[in-house]
């Protein structure tokens, strides 16, 4: 595995919580980073059109808060990637495969797209027989819920969500959409 980097920990930050907006001691504590080493690492994200910096002013004082620039193509390319990664980190796709033998893993949806936020699901097509799987440990280490999608044969599946499903990621396998 490689070794995840302070800039990587950082943007971490905005890939789970989108929505929210963020202070640099608190993304300090968080990620137990140095708060001039973190100012770097945001300065960078700004940059590179991740992030966004505002001021927000209390009393005399001047605070910088930074939030996700959800709207950016950078942003998002930038949380695929970390959205992939993080889930095969987690072991997930290895533990779908060794438990259910399945002809392909698809992961597909907004976790996919990376356009997912806090209360977003993490979609993935297995092609096998159903099984119940117990997810719990993974939920948590991804902090989403998944949702698992079993059909025996992609053509049993209606058609909308079929092309969810081509334009999703095969993580495992090889799907079939025409024989």
């Amino acid at each position: 595995m490689i070794q995840k980097s302070s800039i990587w920990n950082t943007a971490g930050i905005f890939f789970n919580y989108p929505t929210n907006e963020h202070y640099l001691l608190e993304m300090s504590r968080e990620i137990d980073l140095a708060h001039t080493s973190l100012k770097q690492n945001l300065n960078q994200l700004i940059n590179e059109g991740i992030i966004k910096e505002k001021v927000n002013k209390r009393g005399n004082r001047k605070y910088p808060v930074y939030k996700a620039d959800t709207d950016s193509q950078a942003y998002r390319q930038a949380k695929r990637a970390y959205n992939i990664t993080t889930l095969l980190d987690s072991g997930l796709i290895q533990h779908l495969d060794d438990s259910l033998m399945p002809k392909c893993i698809v992961l597909f949806g907004s976790y996919a797209r990376g356009e997912d936020v806090e209360e977003s699901d993490i979609d993935i097509f297995i092609e096998c027989k159903e099984q119940t799987m117990d997810l719990a440990r993974y939920e948590k280490a991804l902090k989403r819920k998944i949702q698992l999608h079993f059909k025996k044969s992609f053509k049993d599946i209606p058609n909308e969500m079929k092309n969810s499903i081509i334009n999703g990621i095969v993580l495992k396998g090889f799907l079939e959409a025409f024989k």
